[in-house]
């Protein structure tokens, strides 16, 4: 599927005139922009949406989209604390990226970084609401679905699981989550965003709200980077690091409070049907 994908993306770049190795040079035209934009909703369908969904029919078949997570919340109680942990957690994960940041990254990784934020500029010049909606697809949709369904419906939901504690496969599937996205400027902030949503998983038992959380994230940056009229790359972080301190310092407390009040509630909850599997 992965090969059919890149074949299929370079068939669509060659169609479009686009060459992929100069896709961070800057895009003065709003046309091709919206051509590189249906390239990455391609790329992330085929790469990770797809996938996941045939794998998941294959194994599960009818079952598939309850084997996914795509059920109602099993434990609706805890979803409002589970979307305060997530809320508190970003103060938390700012402090990870500045952090990450001061690490001294070897060239190839400064460089597939410098790659990526020039790609994300060119998706992010938004000129037209047209061009809005479409970045909200290509950039909040279609990623918010695609890589929940690979990453916490299939990898932590179904394989990893078996394999190890549930806690672990938050976390590994958090890692290879953040790996995969090749910046590594912004991995331990990566990290952590997808082990809160991994957490959100596993409380509400439903892969909808770790979905919705992914795609508001992701969301309010496009229309921040719209709303602001231009992209500031996450490496370009202009915060200082007493406030930073204190805010994830704070942050970290409630987290682990709230998250520990959501532990307790699920250690005694009468666990659902399809939890006893």
């Amino acid at each position: 599927m992965v090969l059919l994908t890149s074949v299929a993306l370079g068939l669509l770049a060659r169609y479009f005139g686009l060459s992929l190795g100069d896709a961070g040079a800057t895009m003065e035209l709003a046309s091709e922009r919206m051509e590189l934009r249906l390239i990455l909703l391609i790329n992330n369908l085929g790469t990770w949406g797809i996938p996941a969904i045939l794998a998941l029919w294959l194994t599960f078949r009818a079952k598939w989209t309850a084997a996914a997570g795509l059920v109602r919340p099993r434990r609706p109680k805890l979803i409002g604390n589970s979307i305060l942990v997530f809320l508190f957690g970003i103060p938390l994960v700012a402090l990870a990226a500045y952090l990450n940041l001061q690490l001294d990254l070897p060239e190839w990784m400064v460089q597939s970084e410098d790659e990526g934020n020039a790609l994300l500029a060119n998706v992010l010049r938004i000129e037209s609401g047209k061009e809005l909606l479409v970045a909200l697809l290509t950039v909040a949709v279609v990623p918010a679905v695609a890589e929940e369904l690979m990453f916490r419906g299939l990898l932590q939901g179904q394989l990893l699981r078996r394999v190890m504690s549930e806690t672990a496969a938050i976390w590994a599937a958090a890692a290879i989550f953040s790996a995969i996205h090749l910046e590594f400027a912004g991995f331990f902030p990566r990290l952590l965003l997808g082990a809160l949503l991994g957490y959100s998983y596993r409380w509400t038992g439903s892969l909808w709200l770790p979905l919705l959380l992914h795609f508001l994230f992701n969301g309010l940056q496009v229309i921040n980077t719209y709303v602001a009229g231009e992209f500031v790359p996450d490496t370009e972080m202009d915060a200082r690091l007493g406030t930073l301190l204190a805010a994830g310092a704070i942050s970290l407390l409630i987290v682990l409070y709230l998250g520990y009040r959501n532990e307790r509630q699920l250690r005694f909850a009468v666990p659902a049907q399809s939890d006893r599997r």
